[in-house]
Formats: C-alpha cells, structure tokens, sequence
C-alpha cells in the first residue's frame, strides 16, 4: 500500500510540468511563462502546428497552465475577505505613473509587481492590505479586517506616496477625495461545518449576498455587501458634463471669433460692391 506520504509527492510531481521532459505541453507552459497573453492560435503558429488540427490540445494545455495552481500559474481564489473600496484615477495620470513602473521590466518597482493575468494589472502588498491597479486606471484597495474606509485611504497612501510614486499633494488630495466603499465580507462563525449554500434573494435590492459554508469560511455564515455605486456613477456623469462643457466653451470661443472676423470683413465687401455700383452707373 502506498503510504499518504508517497501520494502527495507523486501529485506534486504531477502538477509541476518540469517533469514531463520535452514535451508539447512543456512548450506550451514555457512559452505561457513568457507571455501570458498567448492565445491557442498563437501557439500554434509559435510552434509550428496547424491550428484546426490542435486548436483543442492546445487550448487545454493553456487552461492547465491558467489553473495550475500549484505553480503559482493563473488566478487564485482569495483568501483576504475584508473591506473593499476603489477609485479610478485620470487615464493620463496612471498611464504614466505605470510607464515609470513598467520601466524596470520584470522587475519590483516601488513595491509593485507586475501580475500575470491577462489584463496585465500591478499588485503593491502592505501592512494595512494589498492594492490592485488596473490599466484602466482603476485602483482597488483591499484593506484587512477590521477594515474602514480611512484605513482604505491610508492603504492608497502607503501604496502610492510612502513608495515615492506620487509626491505631488495637490494631485493627490482630489484622488482620496474620490475614494468610495466597494464591498465588504463579514464572516460570523459557528461551532461546526455547514452545508454550502449560497443566498442571491437580497442582491440586486440591497447589494446583500449570503453564503455558508464555502471553502473559504466552511464553519461560517459570510455576508457579503457590495455598496451602490450610483456615487460613482453620478461623479462620471459631472465629469462628462464638464468635459462636454468645456468643449462647448471652446466652440463658443471660436464662433464669437470668426463672427468678429466676418464683422471686420463685411465694410471692405460693402466698399468694394458700392464702387462696383458706382463704375457700371457711369
């Protein structure tokens, strides 16, 4: 028979795909490892196959090495059930706050790393919680129990400004202004396992969903909240009406100037048809 100890090194071994040798799966994972953006199509014109014929082989190596979790490959569930909140910052502005980041390429730049998911977002980890930048420019921030939204601020703060990133107050006292709550996870133990449910009934009329028993919490009742983001609806509404305000301004300014320009113009255009007038009369 073999023993517990047997087993759990031979799924180690199965899972770490170092130990396949050369294989097609190797190379998939290897170049994965490179670009985490590769689709199955791309694979295959990297590798020299013919797409119909591997399109589904490829395509579940690249699903093994999304989900390898062993190897640290794709998405995790998280643990971290805290308070949420979020911000989104100019495009401009994160564009090029992440162009100072990405400039040491595949390196830590002040405390951010570069994940490897598809939509390519920064992770900065610290005391208070994490914080996920998105290249959107969306700012999520991850604040540990028991969390509030000035420890979210704080958190923005240790994340952007402790580092060196952004030193300039007067940038950054609008963004933490604009920080809103996203969601929070309260857990409310029991004193043993409970059946897994999931409760929907109180989501889309007060942003309430309940579960028990779940992976992450299997001897609790978890209530997660997710807050109204008509705020932050209504903040990009002003906003667009400003730019489109703005716009209008600039138009205005230029009508009322070729309006003065065509006033300037129409005396010349009367004193050149008058003197016209007057050659025919004569």
């Amino acid at each position: 028979m073999v023993d517990s100890s047997d087993k759990q090194s031979r799924i180690l071994e199965y899972n770490s795909y170092a130990s396949y040798g050369v294989s097609m799966r190797q190379q998939v994972c290897r170049l994965l490892d490179e670009n985490p953006l590769l689709t199955a199509k791309m694979l295959a014109k990297l590798m020299n196959l013919p797409y119909k014929k591997y399109r589904q082989t490829l395509t579940n190596y690249r699903n093994f090495w999304v989900y390898n979790h062993e190897n640290e490959r794709g998405s995790k569930c998280s643990s971290l059930h805290c308070f949420k909140a979020k911000v989104k910052l100019d495009l401009v502005l994160s564009q090029g706050l992440r162009g100072i980041v990405d400039s040491d390429v595949g390196k830590v730049a002040f405390g951010w790393v570069l994940s490897k998911a598809r939509n390519r977002f920064l992770v900065w980890k610290g005391r208070l919680g994490r914080a996920v930048w998105f290249e959107s420019g969306t700012v999520t921030l991850h604040v540990k129990r028991p969390g509030n939204l000035g420890k979210a601020k704080q958190l923005f703060c240790d994340a952007f400004v402790n580092t060196g990133l952004l030193i300039d107050v007067n940038v950054l006292n609008p963004i933490l202004e604009r920080i809103r709550p996203k969601s929070g996870h309260f857990p409310y133990s029991s004193a043993e396992r409970l059946p897994y449910m999931v409760i929907r009934d109180f989501e889309e009329s007060h942003g309430i969903v309940i579960k028990v028993g779940d992976k992450t919490h299997p001897n609790a009742i978890e209530v997660i909240a997710s807050f109204s983001d008509a705020i932050d609806l209504a903040l990009q509404k002003i906003d667009n009406l400003d730019k489109s305000g703005q716009a209008l301004n600039r138009i205005s300014d230029i009508l009322t100037k070729l309006g003065s320009f065509e006033d300037l113009e129409e005396p010349k255009r009367l004193n050149k048809d008058q003197k016209m007038l007057g050659d025919y009369v004569r």
